[in-house]
């Protein structure tokens, strides 16, 4: 059986008897970190979550962006786990990482790595989707790989 974290953005976000988190959201574009910010004047230079010391680069890291009920809603470590993203438009997914907290109103937020692997508009200024068709799933206190990569697990 599943309990309701929270509601956000009409959508409530789940987590399952094996501690999974899903729901289903819109896909806003997200270029913070290390790359280029593509003309996004909101871009930060930083991700909550570092890798070899260094923040994540939108452009290279498939990653996705979490609330921060989330974060403090479940009991295994969010920053860095696994996660899953997938089109139920267009049936095209991909494996991911929690790799930045957002604002608590926001839901649905993702690097440009991982909008281009999904096959949405993938800029930062004029991209993403409104619609809510993008289906999240996360393993908190599951260690991140993606296409081979590690990411550890960092505390927030």
């Amino acid at each position: 059986m599943s309990r309701i974290i929270t509601t956000i953005e009409q959508e409530d976000i789940t987590e399952g008897d094996d501690g999974a988190v899903s729901y289903t959201a819109k896909a806003a574009i997200d270029s913070d970190g290390s790359g280029p910010h593509f003309g996004d004047s909101t871009a930060q230079d930083d991700t909550s979550l570092h890798q070899d010391g260094a923040p994540l680069n939108a452009s290279i890291d498939k990653y996705i962006v979490v609330p921060p009920a989330i974060v403090h809603g479940v009991k295994g470590i969010v920053l860095g786990c696994q996660a899953h993203v997938k089109n139920t438009k267009n049936g095209r997914e991909t494996d991911a990482v929690v790799g930045d907290i957002g604002p608590h109103h926001k839901l649905g937020e993702i690097s440009i790595a991982t909008a281009e692997a999904i096959g949405i508009n993938s800029s930062p200024t004029h991209g993403g989707t409104d619609d809510h068709i993008i289906f999240y799933t996360l393993i908190p206190g599951q260690a991140a790989v993606v296409d081979g990569k590690q990411y550890d697990l960092q505390a927030s």
